[in-house]
């Protein structure tokens, strides 16, 4: 008789098969779901290891369906702002990690919060004042603004006259003289000539980002950029190596990054990495940039900012190029993963995925953020058959939205904030991604926030009043099964995974997560306080709360 290595017992598995949703034991057999129920309970043998739930929650390994983890370990070993959301801390931190790291020719760092300083963004003068002897360059929390000091601006030839590049803005003072802050893609010229990490450095944020997905019950994700972009290294080869030494852990799907001034001759490259990564790392789907953000307003709208009736945002690949490039890479068989933040980007992007279906060919095709969206484009995103790929942390009240965002939206922009629900009715799959290092990779936040519409109870960055208790459209919640299944099943389909990850059926690849309580039975407003215990990948025991902490 077959025994199972391991048995999960005493306590709810939720296993996202709508099939058989809910089951009471779990038992894994050389990695894989053996089987289920009172099945599973009668493969106890005498060399059985038997996991006593006590009451937790067994699920399917969580899985990021977009997300940064290297420029997340990059940040997680610099000058990380991301912990704290104050000038005071900002200063403090800054002004340490630039005493401590006498010996860098740069002070390096990230997580800053627009809302924290006056009028939404920094200026260079209080950088000048923290870190006056050497050059400086903080990436924004998004990823969509550098902030430098003046040391930086001269050895970049950056002057109160130098032009805006493509794609990018040079932010100044009403007087001319450059601030400091530099706007998509105008911080690309202070980070190309950043020192370029080596490649035990580049290897340990990825490992260091991989130990902390996995804390939070992540076995796999999609990296939303490999390659040279967002200022960060190309970590394709990196986790080429990580996998072939057997540290890497986790199950990745990577999404390479379309360079907009190049064209189709990346067709090649393309196709030579994806030949190249078929172990635990495969690169099956593209990554193309369409518009920035609305706090900048570089996010593409189809109608003007308010108080700004000449912009309507950028679009970084024009429709009719966006078309070509698609057709293209749907025909080679490549996922398509679209960053669309504007109603108008998103416009565009459905356009671009009218594409020819064809025998054999299943396509994740992908719009990432969707921020806004026009309620008449919804019918097209579910007849193209898009994935929606959210970030449901973003979707709550707090001082970046109300103060930075919402103020440049007009009523009618702001009434299809974020629209999970409205997406979900009408059939379009929703997948869960966190975009961290933008925001926090805690899939339990993420849920939290798409049920509630709230900021989980311990986000540094939404501690006010409104952020925690005034839902941010309310109707546009959704419940917490399709909530869990973005999170997990969801996820696991957008990242080409599913067909052995995702959900608990026999056969299954046993990544698993252990919550400490039932999602089910805890109040909603309490589902970001919900820690993971455990976390298997494989089967094997990867993380132990108990043991790290």
């Amino acid at each position: 008789m077959t025994y199972a290595d391991l048995l999960f017992a005493n306590g709810p598995v939720l296993t996202m098969d709508t099939a058989n949703p809910r089951s009471h034991a779990l038992a894994v057999k050389d990695g894989r779901i053996l089987a289920l129920g009172d099945r599973a309970l009668g493969l106890r043998g005498p060399g059985t290891q038997v996991i006593d739930l006590s009451g937790k929650a067994l699920l399917p390994g969580f899985q990021d369906a977009h997300v940064h983890p290297l420029m997340g370990g990059l940040q997680m070993v610099a000058c990380d702002l991301s912990e704290v959301h104050s000038l005071s801390e900002y200063r403090r931190i800054i002004a340490n990690y630039a005493r401590t790291h006498a010996e860098q020719d740069w002070v390096e760092g990230a997580g800053w919060y627009g809302d924290v300083f006056d009028g939404g963004f920094p200026h260079r003068d209080l950088l000048d004042e923290l870190v006056p002897d050497r050059p400086a360059y903080f990436l924004s929390h998004d990823g969509h603004g550098a902030w430098v000091n003046t040391r930086a601006l001269e050895l970049a030839g950056i002057t109160d006259s130098t032009p805006h590049p493509d794609g990018g803005i040079i932010a100044r003072e009403e007087n001319g003289r450059a601030t400091g802050m530099l706007i998509e893609h105008a911080a690309d010229l202070v980070s190309r000539m950043l020192p370029a990490p080596d490649k035990s450095h580049i290897r340990n944020a990825l490992l260091e980002a991989q130990k902390f997905m996995h804390s939070k019950g992540i076995t796999a994700w999609q990296d939303a950029a490999v390659g040279e972009a967002l200022g960060s290294p190309d970590a394709f080869e990196h986790y080429l190596a990580l996998d072939e030494q057997g540290l890497l852990t986790a199950t990745v799907t990577g999404a390479l990054w379309w360079h907009r001034e190049q064209g189709l001759e990346q067709l090649e490259l393309f196709r030579d990495r994806r030949s190249r990564a078929r172990g635990r790392f495969r690169a099956s789907a593209v990554k193309l940039m369409l518009d920035g953000v609305c706090e900048n307003l570089t996010a593409a709208m189809t109608r003007p900012y308010v108080g700004h009736p000449q912009q309507r945002g950028m679009t970084l690949i024009e429709p009719e190029v966006l078309c070509d490039i698609t057709r293209s890479l749907d025909a080679e068989g490549f996922d398509l993963h679209l960053h669309a933040v504007g109603d108008q980007a998103v416009r565009d992007s459905l356009s671009a995925l009218e594409l020819q279906a064809r025998t054999g060919w299943d396509p994740r095709h992908q719009i990432a953020h969707l921020d806004i969206i026009d309620a008449g484009d919804i019918a097209q995103f579910s007849r193209v058959g898009a994935i929606a790929n959210i970030q449901p942390l973003w979707a709550r009240q707090d001082p970046v939205l109300t103060e930075t965002k919402l103020p440049y939206l007009d009523s009618a922009h702001q009434s299809m904030h974020f629209a999970f629900q409205s997406l979900h009715e009408a059939g379009v799959p929703l997948a869960m991604g966190s975009d961290w290092p933008v925001s926090s990779p805690d899939p339990m936040w993420g849920v939290h926030s798409a049920v509630n519409r709230t900021a989980p109870p311990a986000d540094p960055h939404a501690k006010d009043e409104r952020s925690q208790n005034s839902p941010l459209l309310g109707h546009e919640a959704i419940a917490l099964d399709a909530a869990l299944h973005a999170a997990t099943a969801g996820a696991a389909f957008a990242n080409r995974l599913d067909q052995d990850r995702g959900t608990l059926r026999e056969g299954m690849i046993a990544d698993l997560a252990v919550l400490e309580a039932d999602p089910y039975a805890v109040p909603a407003r309490a589902l970001g306080d919900l820690a993971v215990e455990r976390t298997y990948v494989d089967g094997v025991l990867i993380f132990h709360r108990a043991t790290s902490e």
